[in-house]
């Protein structure tokens, strides 16, 4: 088996892209487009499916990936091994979170503890971001809620109570604390499928038997909040995302305790690398300054 068709196959397994696989690998477009098409026709198989816009895998692309991902991770764990960069003083750390507020302070007290240490993060719902995890786009996540999942090391964090977004001329902002009975018959501003928080919400409104008017869905939390601030609906929020925005009011639940809580995690059998296990000590360390999920 050729190595390097492999390798130039997990290249593009990763980057979803021929152009971006081939500069990561430092190959031209065409030398690296030849290395994946050898492979396929080798094996009389078709591991991507190919389009102007995105190059997706395949089911077989998807099987092989997996694979290849332990493969490599072997690779670079022989390699940090080899030439010492166990002490982190070089190294790609990739990150997915569902939310920019609780990852932001851990990636600048790890950058300025490793700054050697290139990160990139990708920020979508959590729906979304575990998927990348799991099919190793990711190194670590910050997910609230995550599935339990024996292929993941988990390593829970913050407590974060569902607060209400309320226009501020709303009748119910005149409550220090709204009764969730009160949100029978309202309009309710949802996120998209795949939310968290949006799970968490109808869970607790199936629970407790309250059944909206109408749910206007969009996407992403700062959609949820210009819609709630245009007075299209009542939103939720988690109390760690909150911003100030003179057209909303932030109220709790006065009598429901909806609450998502954040974890940190990552592949178990990626832990063991440096820059892995470094980041996920850090999040468990600065989360015990604050409130851990008991």
């Amino acid at each position: 088996m050729n190595l390097m068709q492999l390798r130039a196959f997990h290249a593009v397994a990763t980057q979803s892209s021929f152009t971006l696989a081939a500069r990561t690998l430092g190959l031209t477009q065409p030398t690296l487009s030849q290395s994946v098409k050898a492979l396929e026709e080798r094996y009389g198989v078709l591991l991507f499916e190919r389009s102007s816009r995105k190059v997706q895998p395949t089911e077989m692309g998807r099987r092989l990936f997996r694979l290849t991902t332990r493969l490599f991770d072997t690779e670079q764990e022989a390699a940090t091994l080899l030439e010492g960069s166990a002490q982190l003083a070089q190294g790609l750390l990739q990150l997915g979170a569902d939310s920019p507020y609780y990852v932001m302070p851990l990636i600048a007290e790890f950058d300025r503890r490793h700054p050697q240490v290139e990160i990139r993060l990708s920020i979508g719902n959590a729906g979304a971001v575990l998927e990348d995890l799991s099919e190793a786009r990711l190194d670590v996540a910050l997910l609230s809620n995550p599935p339990v999942d024996p292929r993941f090391h988990i390593a829970p964090l913050y407590r974060d109570p569902v607060r209400l977004m309320l226009p501020a001329g709303d009748a119910l902002a005149a409550l220090d604390a709204v009764p969730a009975a009160a949100l029978a018959g309202r309009r309710l501003v949802m996120r998209e499928t795949g939310s968290m928080t949006r799970r968490t919400v109808e869970r607790g409104l199936a629970e407790a038997e309250i059944v909206p008017a109408a749910v206007f869905e969009v996407t992403g939390r700062e959609a949820v909040q210009e819609a709630v601030g245009h007075g299209l609906g009542i939103g939720f929020i988690s109390e760690g995302e909150i911003r100030p925005d003179p057209r909303i009011a932030i109220r709790p639940l006065g009598d429901r305790g909806w609450q998502t809580d954040e974890y940190v995690l990552c592949h178990r059998d990626r832990r063991r690398f440096p820059a892995i296990r470094a980041f996920i000590e850090l999040a468990v360390a600065a989360a015990a300054d604050v409130q851990v999920i008991g």
